[in-house]
Formats: structure tokens, sequence, C-alpha cells
């Protein structure tokens, strides 16, 4: 059996405040050491880098292994906290499934509390401009491209985006949250998926014309 201590010890423990790296790079990038599957709805990837990624259905997060600590419920009003030591004895995944929930939990209701806007939010369980035909890593791997091209958008951009996508509130639903008119949200809105879609375009010419300048460098 592989307890989580085990685990601890295989996987690297990141600098303290480094940026957790995206579920894109971990699957291009990371090397992959332990993992598991339930029905396909549930995933759960550890890597090499020390971080884990936490899918389940549609949403995700990534988090490292070794934050994964002391664990704290509430029941019936009153707070219960499991020591670390008790979960780096048991099988490696306990732990950090108790710690993916939560933090899905966590993003979910900072979403939809009073429905503010909040791009850092969403981010991490980012879905409704993917392609569902896509095989599930495929599918993260597509949120993160989408997460990029957010980038390029006004703040109010994103906010329109965000609310019609995401939330799924109709143009005057939203005219109304942000005071401002319907035809003033449909135009932000086609302006910025066209500011997507040129920006996409944009950016795989320049990943070709590397390709071509790297060939010809090598071949000289």
């Amino acid at each position: 059996m592989l307890t989580l201590q085990d685990l601890k010890w295989i996987v690297k423990e990141p600098e303290t405040g480094k940026k957790v790296p995206t579920a894109r790079y971990l699957l291009e990038q990371g090397e992959q050491v332990v993992s598991m599957e339930n029905g396909g709805e549930v995933q759960l990837l550890v890597f090499r880098e020390g971080y884990v990624l936490y899918r389940i259905g549609k949403y995700t997060t990534v988090f490292p292994v070794h934050s994964c600590g002391d664990y704290c419920y509430e029941n019936d009003g009153q707070q219960i906290c499991v020591d670390a030591s008790f979960f780096e004895q048991k099988e490696w995944y306990l732990r950090l499934l108790l710690e993916g929930e939560d933090r899905l939990a966590k993003n979910r209701e900072t979403c939809h509390r009073g429905k503010a806007v909040s791009y850092h939010a969403v981010s991490e369980e980012w879905f409704f401009l993917s392609s569902p035909t896509l095989p599930p890593l495929e599918q993260l791997i597509e949120k993160e491209q989408i997460l990029e091209l957010m980038g390029f958008l006004t703040e109010r951009q994103r906010d329109i985006v965000i609310l019609y996508f995401y939330y799924g509130e109709t143009q005057w639903e939203i005219a109304k949250e942000l005071g401002i008119t319907q035809p003033t949200v449909s135009q932000t809105l086609m302006a910025a998926l066209r500011r997507m879609r040129d920006s996409q375009k944009d950016s795989s010419f320049g990943k070709k014309a590397d390709s071509r300048e790297g060939g010809a460098l090598y071949a000289g």
C-alpha cells in the first residue's frame, strides 16, 4: 500500500509562495507518478513536481501535495480536526480527495455568492467553451487555452463573457445587473468573442512561424 507519507517522500515539495502551475502545464510538461480514476467522472493525478490535479465531472483544481496536513470540518456546528499524522499512514489518495472536494466547493461558493463576477474564481473550473466530445484530459488543455485568450479581453468584456456563458444569464439580465443597455451588452459580447478568435489565429500563426524558423536554423 502506498501511503500519503510515502507519496510525500517521492514527490518534490514546491517552494513556499511559488505560483501553482496550470492543469495544462502539468498535463503537457509534468511527470505523473500515480493516479486514480472512478468511472471517468473523478480523476486524481499526482505529479513528481509536487502537485495534484483533481477533476470531478467538468470541474478541476490544482494544489500542492505537501499542503495537505490537518483536516478540519464542521459537524452540527462544532469544528472537528483530524491530525495530519492520521492521514500520513492511510492510502495516498484519501487526504487528497478531501482537499480536492473542499477546494472545488469553495470555488463554487465564491463564484455564486451574490453572483460576483470573478475571473480568478472561475478559472479552475472553466468549461463553457470547451468541446464536450473531447476526452477529459484534452478538455482540460482546451480550457487552459481559453483562459489564455481571456487575458486579451478588457475587464468589462470578461465580465460579460463570464455572466453570459458561465452563469447563463440573458443579455437583458446582464444589462440590468451592470447598469448598461442590452445593445451595449450584445456589442461588447461580439467584440470579445471576435478578439478571442483573432488572438487565437495570431497565436497559431506565431507558433507556425517559430517552427519554420527553428527548422531553418537547424538545417543551416
